[in-house]
């Protein structure tokens, strides 16, 4: 075993925790060719698929003793951070794309949106059928007419929309008052600007590759 404090990439990478995980994530795993780092038991994950891991981070509780590991290994018992939260804090790069953080139980995906909100790393959450991001201050896309596009305060927000079905200008959204799900694209280009506050943006998984390509770094 090889132990690290950090791990530095200048691309995007994957993330892989021990929440559900399904063919489709390891299979957009292995296609991607990016690095893979396995948040505690996601390392189950990446061995029964034989997927190469480029590091570990956690507190080692689930996936048991790792002294004859040939990746590295950053090992933190904390318990004031969860696995999400401890991987983002040791993974520098372009931008962090995570699977099994989502789905399952409700208090975890909870979890994860919360520990997104708080990072500067760009990190999209894989569910099933969509992806979260933390939306930038200025956002700006070309998308597909009908894409559905979702906008979700984390705080008390005030945004601007064009190309959306319903536009945002002019209302504070929050948690408990209003907000922007079921949103979808009119036009084939959309832009967002987040004047104040901050919103998870979330869309269909298989626009990510789209998405990622004129997301600004």
């Amino acid at each position: 075993m090889t132990n690290s404090s950090h791990f530095t990439v200048t691309q995007g990478v994957n993330l892989i925790g021990g929440g559900l995980v399904n063919e489709q994530d390891i299979n957009d795993i292995r296609k991607s060719g990016k690095s893979l780092f396995c948040a505690d038991s996601g390392l189950n994950y990446a061995l029964k698929n034989n997927l190469l891991v480029s590091g570990l981070i956690g507190d080692l509780d689930s996936v048991g003793s790792q002294k004859d590991a040939t990746y590295p290994v950053l090992f933190d018992q904390s318990q004031d951070t969860n696995d999400l939260e401890k991987s983002l804090d040791v993974i520098n790069a372009k931008y962090i794309i995570c699977y099994g953080f989502l789905g399952g139980r409700l208090d975890h995906s909870l979890a994860s949106f919360n520990v997104i909100s708080k990072t500067k790393q760009v990190v999209f959450l894989i569910g099933e059928e969509d992806v979260c991001v933390v939306c930038p201050k200025n956002l700006k896309l070309n998308l597909p007419i009908g894409t559905r596009f979702a906008l979700f305060p984390m705080d008390k927000t005030f945004a601007k929309s064009k190309g959306l079905m319903w536009n945002l200008d002019g209302i504070l959204m929050s948690p408990n008052g209003r907000i922007s799900t079921s949103n979808e694209s009119i036009e084939k280009h959309i832009e967002i600007w987040i004047d104040d506050g901050l919103a998870l943006a979330i869309f269909p998984r298989n626009t990510l590759p789209t998405i990622i390509n004129q997301w600004p770094f």
